[in-house]
C-alpha cells in the first residue's frame, strides 16, 4: 500500500504539535476578551488539573468521582494568575487549569461573556495578554460533528451534512500547525471553521450519522494534497476562480456554472445605496471626475457572467474591494438608478469560492451523493480515507 507524501505530513504536524490520537486543540471565544467564565462537568467522572504557564501539568487539584456531577466552578483573572472558585469557595490560585472528562460523556457545559456552549473533551485555562485562553482539546471526529452543527446546521439533509464533514476534517487536517506557536491548532470563529459547540441541537442525530458514515475520509487534489476546503452560502449559479479572490491560483478551485444554487435560499439580494456616494466612491477609487461618464460606465455594467473586476479608462478594481467597503453579500450584482439612490440586484452570498452551500442542499434534496457533490465543486479531486496510515 502506497503511502501519500500528505499522510507522511500529516504524521509529522501531529508529532510536532503532541496532538495524541487526532486530538485538537481548539480555541474558544477566540473572537472575545474573556476576564471570567463559567465551567460545569457533565462527566460522571472528571479530573481537574493546574498547569504550568506553558500549559505543562503542574499537580492534581481534584480528582474524585463525585455523586453530582453538576458541579459549577467559576475561573477569573487575578492578576496574572487564575482565580479558582466552587460556588463561594477558594479552591486556590494557578497559572494555568485543565478539566479533563475520564468517562464516554466527557462534557463540559461553558458560560462565558453571557454565552453558553457545549462541548466533549477537555477545557484548558491560561493567562494569555491580561486574558483568558479558553482551549478545547477534542476528538477529531467530535469536532467535525460540531463544525457541521454550527456552519451548515439549519437543513436536514444527509448527503449534505456528509459533504460538510468532509470538508470540515480536511480543513482541520491541513491547518494543525496553524496556530502552533500560540499553543492550539484552530480558532472557533470564521478565521478557521465555526465551532460554537459539540453537535445537539435539532439535526444532532443526522449529524452525527454523516460524521460517522465519512469517518476518516479527506479529500485530494490530483497531488495527494489535501485541498483548501472552502464553502460559501450560494454561488448565484457560477462560482468564483481561487484567484479572483484571493492571490493565487488553486487547480480545483476552478470557476463553473453552478445551476443548483439558482432560485434557492440566499440566491439573490438588493441594496440600495445614496447615488452621489456610490458614483463619488468610484470616482476617488479611479482618481477621476464624478462626471456623467463615470456614471454611465457604472448603470451600463452587467455581469451575464461573474467579474472580478470593474474597469474604467484603462484601470481596474477589483470588486471584492467594492464588495467589502459597501458590505455587499457577493461581487455578482448590477447596477440601477432609482432616484437619488443606485439600486444594486445582486446574485449569491459570500466569497463564491469551492462549495455552494445552497447548491449542495439542492443537490443533496435532488438524490446526489456526497461524492457527487463534491465533485460538481471541486476539480480533479479525490476521496482518501486516513485510516489506514495509523498502523505506519
Amino acid at each position: 500500500m502506497r503511502v501519500h507524501k500528505f499522510f507522511v505530513w500529516v504524521l509529522l504536524m501531529l508529532a510536532l504539535t503532541k496532538v495524541e490520537a487526532l486530538d485538537l486543540k481548539v480555541r474558544l471565544y477566540s473572537d472575545q476578551a474573556i476576564q471570567r467564565f463559567l465551567i460545569t462537568p457533565d462527566s460522571a467522572k472528571f479530573r481537574l488539573l493546574a498547569l504550568h504557564s506553558d500549559g505543562s501539568v503542574l499537580d492534581t487539584i481534584y480528582d474524585i468521582y463525585p455523586k453530582d456531577p453538576s458541579r459549577t466552578f467559576v475561573i477569573s483573572v487575578k492578576g496574572k494568575r487564575l482565580q479558582l472558585k466552587l460556588g463561594d469557595e477558594s479552591l486556590g490560585e494557578y497559572e494555568g487549569l485543565y478539566f479533563e472528562g475520564l468517562d464516554s460523556l466527557h462534557q463540559f457545559r461553558i458560560t462565558a461573556n453571557k454565552r453558553n456552549r457545549s462541548y466533549f473533551g477537555g477545557v484548558r485555562a491560561l493567562v494569555r495578554g491580561g486574558q483568558i485562553q479558553i482551549v478545547n482539546i477534542v476528538d477529531l471526529e467530535h469536532y467535525v460533528a460540531g463544525v457541521v452543527e454550527s456552519e451548515a446546521g439549519h437543513v436536514p439533509e444527509l448527503e449534505f451534512f456528509k459533504a460538510q464533514a468532509v470538508l470540515a476534517r480536511t480543513f482541520a487536517l491541513r491547518n494543525l500547525g496553524k496556530h502552533e506557536a500560540e499553543g492550539y491548532n484552530l480558532k472557533d470563529d470564521v478565521s478557521s471553521q465555526v465551532y460554537f459547540s459539540k453537535a445537539h441541537y435539532t439535526h444532532r442525530d443526522l449529524i452525527l450519522k454523516a460524521v460517522a458514515a465519512t469517518r476518516d475520509t479527506i479529500l485530494v487534489n490530483k497531488d495527494c494534497s489535501l485541498i483548501l476546503s472552502v464553502f460559501h452560502a450560494n454561488s448565484g449559479g457560477m462560482t468564483v476562480n481561487s484567484e479572483d479572490v484571493w492571490l493565487k491560483p488553486v487547480p480545483e478551485l476552478k470557476s463553473k456554472i453552478d445551476s443548483f444554487s439558482i432560485g434557492v435560499g440566499s440566491y439573490s439580494w438588493e441594496k440600495r445605496i445614496n447615488s452621489q456616494r456610490f458614483f463619488s466612491y468610484f470616482a476617488r477609487m479611479f482618481g477621476v471626475k464624478n462626471d456623467a461618464d463615470l456614471q454611465k460606465a457604472l448603470l451600463n455594467f452587467e455581469q451575464k457572467e461573474r467579474q472580478k473586476n470593474f474597469s474604467y479608462k484603462g484601470k481596474s478594481l477589483k470588486l471584492t474591494t467594492v464588495r467589502h467597503d459597501f458590505k455587499l453579500r457577493s461581487t455578482y450584482f448590477t447596477i440601477e438608478l432609482d432616484g437619488d439612490e443606485v439600486l444594486l440586484k445582486g446574485k449569491g452570498f459570500g466569497h463564491g469560492v469551492g462549495l455552494s452551500q445552497d447548491g449542495a442542499i439542492e443537490m443533496s434534496k435532488r438524490g446526489y451523493s456526497y461524492k457527487s457533490i463534491l465533485n460538481h465543486y471541486f476539480f480533479e479531486v479525490e476521496l482518501e480515507n486516513k485510516d489506514y496510515v495509523l498502523s505506519y
